[in-house]
């Protein structure tokens, strides 16, 4: 065990985590802007505020936990084929960091628990998937 740990790249790791963190954020916030943008367009010109707020609260709870178990599981594949000695550990990892990331800004509910351990179902699956060796 000691010697899987020594073979883990901890700054792709952690960068990783960082990224798919940021990305499943942004996804959130493309989606409302892309909304947004529609309603501007149908109005020619200013869209109702209220609209958009009302599509935000009710997509944004299920976009950014999707967004973030789809990123970690595609960045576990991408880990597992980058580095030269492929560990399911490596995937753990990443899961556990991105989502503990999320559950220190997301909040301390059940929800959030249970989306940490998808994130890091969705990490191991993603390194077993990356390298099928």
């Amino acid at each position: 065990m000691i010697t899987q740990f020594s073979q883990i790249k901890w700054g792709r790791v952690t960068l990783t985590a960082l990224a798919v963190y940021i990305l499943s954020f942004l996804t959130v916030i493309l989606i409302v802007t892309g909304y947004a943008t529609s309603l501007a367009i149908q109005a020619r010109g200013a869209p109702d505020q209220t609209l958009i707020a009302a599509f935000a609260d009710q997509n944004a709870p299920w976009i950014g936990p999707f967004s973030l178990i789809l990123f970690t599981f595609l960045g576990a594949m991408r880990l597992a084929r980058r580095v030269e000695t492929a560990l399911p550990l490596h995937g753990i990892i990443l899961g556990v960091l991105a989502g503990l990331v999320n559950f220190v800004f997301g909040g301390l509910g059940l929800s959030d628990l249970a989306l940490v351990i998808l994130t890091i179902g969705a990490g191991w699956f993603g390194s077993r998937l990356g390298n099928p060796k």
